[in-house]
Parts: C-alpha cells; sequence; structure tokens
C-alpha cells in the first residue's frame, strides 16, 4: 500500500545539510502520495475549445494568458475535469513549486507518485461548504473538485461572498483549533468543531494530479523491504503447487494402477484359460461375450433347442436310442424299449411331436421299437 502525507511533514524531515533522517538506501525509494499546499495552485474555468482534445495541452496556456500573473512558459497546467456547467476547470501551478516539491520528496527518500491540493483533503457534500485549518490557513471546499486556501481574513470574506450569492445558503462546517478565530456572524450559522487533520489516514483522489506531463512521476523501484516479502511469498506459493500437482499426480497414478490390476484379476476369473495384457482386456471380453452370445441363440433355435429340450423326456423311460436324424428343422429319433414313452404326456413348447410304430418286417428289429418325430409348430418356424 502506497502511504500517504503532506510534502510540508516531508520538508521538515530534511536537515540543515540536506540530508533526509529515513531516506532509502541506494537508489531505491519509498512510493508515496503527496498533498501540496493550495495557496500554490490557481483553479480557473474556461470554455471547452473547439479544436481536437488532443491539442488542448498547446492551448490552454494561451487561453488563460491574460488570467495569470506569470508568463505562461513558467507555468504548468492541468485539467481537473469539468464543472457543473460543462466548462473544463484547470489547475495552474509554476514549475518552480513543481520543481521544489519533488526536490524535497528526492532528499527525503520518497519517490511521489501523485501531488493533489491539499483543500481535497476536506470531506465533500452538496449544500455544504467545509473548511479546515492548516498552519494558520483555512483551506476551503466548495465543490466536488473546487476550493482554495487563504489566509483567515481572506477566507472568512470568501466564504460570505459565496453564501451570499448562492440562491440557496449552504450549509458551513468548521474544524478549527480556537473558536475564536472565526467572526461572530459566521460562528452563529456554522457548526464548528476542533478536529486536526491527519495528513497520513486521509483518503488522497486519483485526480486531479498535477505530477503530469513533463513532471509526471518516474518509475521507482521499490525498496527491498517491499518486494522480498512478496517475491518469497510468491515463491512459496509456487513450491507449494507444484507439490501439490506432484501430489495429485502421484495419487491419481495409484488409483489407475489399482484399477488396472482389479480388471486383470476379473477377467482372469471369468476366463481362466488365458491371459491378456491390460491395454487387450476390453477388445478380448467383448469378443468373448459375443461368442457367448452367438453360442445361447444357437441353443435356442433349430434342432439343438429340441434335443435339448429331450433331455426331461427321457429321463428314467428305460429306453434306448438306437438312431437319431436331425434336419434343419425336424428330428427323427428311433428308440428301443419305448413302451413307457407312449404312456407320457409328451409336450415341448414350441414343437410338435409324433410317435409311431417302428415297422418290424426287418429280421431281428424288436416288437416295441418306436420312431419319435419332432418338428417345429407351423407358427414357430423361421
Amino acid at each position: 500500500m502506497i502511504s500517504v502525507d503532506h510534502i510540508h511533514n516531508l520538508d521538515r524531515r530534511i536537515t540543515n545539510e540536506g540530508s533526509a533522517f529515513e531516506s532509502v538506501a541506494g537508489s531505491n525509494q519509498a512510493p508515496m502520495q503527496l498533498w501540496v499546499p493550495s495557496e500554490r495552485v490557481g483553479l480557473h474555468l474556461i470554455d471547452v475549445p473547439t479544436a481536437p482534445e488532443r491539442k488542448w495541452p498547446e492551448l490552454i496556456p494561451w487561453l488563460l494568458e491574460d488570467r495569470i500573473l506569470q508568463p505562461v512558459d513558467d507555468m504548468h497546467f492541468v485539467i481537473a475535469g469539468r464543472s457543473d456547467g460543462g466548462q473544463l476547470q484547470i489547475l495552474a501551478v509554476s514549475h518552480e513549486d513543481m520543481r521544489d516539491w519533488q526536490r524535497i520528496a528526492d532528499n527525503a527518500g520518497v519517490a511521489a507518485q501523485s501531488m493533489v491540493p491539499d483543500y481535497l483533503v476536506l470531506p465533500w457534500e452538496q449544500g455544504r461548504i467545509n473548511v479546515g485549518w492548516r498552519d494558520g490557513l483555512c483551506l476551503v471546499r466548495t465543490g466536488p473538485e473546487q476550493g482554495f486556501a487563504a489566509s483567515a481574513d481572506v477566507a472568512w470574506t470568501m466564504i460570505e461572498s459565496l453564501l451570499d450569492s448562492a440562491e440557496i445558503s449552504p450549509r458551513l462546517s468548521i474544524s478549527i483549533p480556537d473558536h475564536a478565530l472565526v467572526p461572530e456572524h459566521l460562528r452563529e450559522q456554522a457548526d464548528i468543531n476542533n478536529s486536526v487533520i491527519d495528513w497520513e489516514f486521509a483518503d488522497i483522489p486519483g485526480t486531479p494530479n498535477l505530477l503530469s506531463g513533463q513532471h509526471r512521476p518516474s518509475v521507482s523501484q521499490l525498496p527491498s523491504a517491499a518486494w522480498l516479502p512478496t517475491a518469497g511469498l510468491a515463491a512459496l506459493a509456487l513450491v507449494m503447487l507444484v507439490s501439490y500437482l506432484q501430489i495429485a499426480s502421484s495419487h491419481l497414478q495409484g488409483q489407475v494402477e489399482g484399477l488396472e490390476r482389479q480388471l486383470t484379476s476379473d477377467y482372469a476369473k471369468l476366463f481362466p484359460s488365458t491371459k491378456r495384457a491390460t491395454g487387450d482386456i476390453r477388445a478380448a471380453t467383448e469378443a468373448r461375450l459375443n461368442d457367448r452370445f452367438a453360442q445361447q441363440r444357437a441353443l435356442n433355435t433349430g434342432s439343438v433347442a429340441g434335443l435339448v429340450a429331450l433331455d426331461s423326456l427321457m429321463q428314467s423311460c428305460e429306453c434306448d436310442l438306437v438312431s437319431l436324424l436331425a434336419e434343419q428343422d425336424s428330428i427323427e429319433l428311433t428308440i428301443n424299449n419305448g413302451a413307457q414313452l407312449k404312456t407320457r404326456a409328451l409336450n415341448i413348447p414350441g414343437y410338435q411331436l409324433a410317435i409311431t410304430q417302428s415297422p418290424n418286417t426287418a429280421a431281428g428289429l424288436p416288437a416295441d421299437m418306436i420312431v419319435l418325430m419332432i418338428n417345429p409348430r407351423m407358427g414357430d418356424r423361421p
């Protein structure tokens, strides 16, 4: 965080020999935002030039030539913003003052990042004029960017003029160490307190900044006390990030290896006759499952399904199979001692069964030899 202070406080740090009490070692300087005395800064309003904005810095000095007591070449101009009426607000300060303030900052070991008129330290509220006190001078803020600094007698006169010219008289807040310094007629209508401005803890606005143009702030190297902790924290964060990534990678690698071992073990249990590498297990499993599905379909269709169904019919029949003739759909069985089959209720779902007596004209054929014909039902034919 960049510190804040008043340029006069820096000036008090300088010894008679010109060295700073708190200079920073080497070429490093501490960055700081500075309040500067408003009595050295003039605020002017001008109409917006018709020329392109990039040419305004060249035109503004000559537009203010009649209002500036010094030669315009000796002055530094900064555009502070626009007023409620749309006019440009121009801050004017001499180059000599700017150089003096920058010299004070350098001697104090400070790299000035901004310089702002100190009347802007006062709070701003619509419909209120705020007055502060600094080293015998009154600081007066009359608008968002408007204000001035002057000796007490001049400041009271200017405040009276502002109150008289306003259509609606603004409220008045005064922070001053001695109430007797306020004129009696102003004391009656003002809110007065003895608050002291704390320059180091006051919020400094980003604009207007007098350090612009030829007086722009130089890039200052941060002191080692500021950047070394930051660099150390950054290095520590990087080390922690790398360590976390390594731990996470090792953990994921262990999970992957565990899954591979489980996959190999499960495959060996299902198909113990073969061993496969981890990368081939998926393809090998799909091929084996396809073979099993094809075998299942074959067992449930055609003559094979009929043979499977006969297993329950032929149990405990005390008969002998003499011959079997299987075609695509039908099966013909010649059975010896098949008398018990004639007495059973033979039923195979999806098939028609027919038992006929085998012709015994041939020599040596038993009399109880039968022929069992199995055919698919008409509606079940493929």
